[in-house]
Order: C-alpha cells, then structure tokens, then sequence
C-alpha cells in the first residue's frame, strides 16, 4: 500500500504542474491582449506576423522528426521480428534434439535391461523384441537430422536391420 503512495504522489504532483502550466499559457496572454489599446494590439501582431516563418521552420523539423522517428520505429519492428522468427526456429530445433535424445536413452534403457524392453511393442504380432530391434531404431532415428529429410520407405527397406 506504502509503493502506491509513493508511486502516486509524484505522479499527482506532476499532472496538477501540467495543469497549471496549461492555465499559466492560455490566461496570461489573455489578460495581457485585454490590457492593451490598438496601436500596442497591431505592433504586437506585426511582430506576430515576422516571426511566422520561424513557427513554420519549426513546424517542418517537427514534422520531420515524427517521419523520421516512425521509419525509425518500423525498422525496429522488422528488426524483432526477425529476431523472433530466429529465435522460433531455434527453440524448435532444441525442441527437437530433446525429444531425440529422450527417445534414445528410452531406447538404451530397454537394450540394456530386458524388463523394459517387454514393454516395447512387438515388431510384428508374434515376435518378441530383441536388443538387435531396438539398436536398428536407434539406427533409424540417427539418420534422420533436423537439417535432412527422413529417409523415405523403400530407403528404410534396405536398412541392415533385418532378422
């Protein structure tokens, strides 16, 4: 409850200076134009009258820093998002490795200790799964990389994996 106190105090203080400053602006000048008889009013706006080009120049800095600061901003923008898009592909490329090399120490365990390996599928109805099996899965998976295509099935079929 205090950090919000604190936090709100200054923030407070800063919108009624805000505030106030607006006021300051707008009467001032007011009360001054009151004040003044006709030949002061049109001194005043000859002057008003030189000094326009110089709001004009600013003008156009002004404008000209807001295009900059947005193409600035867009830049930024296509910048992150290429950063993203590397980032994605990044992450499913470890993604990736973690699930293959979770796959091949599941496959490890069931060569080296035969209780697990009964709990492996049979490869064909039948058959029991033998050690031989599970490293020619090994074998398989090892040749399939992020980076090359899995080998296609007439590929697989001359495999040195059979029994």
């Amino acid at each position: 409850m205090k950090g919000r106190v604190r936090r709100a105090l200054p923030m407070g203080l800063a919108i009624t200076a805000g505030l106030l400053a607006v006021v300051f602006c707008v009467l001032v000048p007011v009360l001054l134009l009151l004040r003044l008889d006709d030949d002061e009013l049109a001194r005043w706006s000859d002057i008003g009258q030189a000094v326009s080009p110089v709001a004009v120049f600013f003008s156009g800095a002004a404008f000209l820093g807001i295009t900059a600061a947005l193409l600035m901003q867009g830049r930024e923008l296509r910048n992150q998002r290429e950063e993203l898009r590397i980032a994605q592909e990044e992450q499913a490329r470890s993604s990736e490795l973690a699930m293959r090399e979770l796959h091949t120490d599941l496959i490890k365990m069931a060569i080296e200790d035969s209780e697990l390996r009964s709990v492996w599928p049979a490869p064909a109805p039948g058959e029991q799964t033998t050690r031989k099996d599970h490293y020619c899965n090994l074998i398989l998976t090892s040749r399939r990389s992020p980076m090359r295509p899995a080998p296609s099935s007439s590929q697989n079929s001359a495999m040195p994996c059979g029994s």
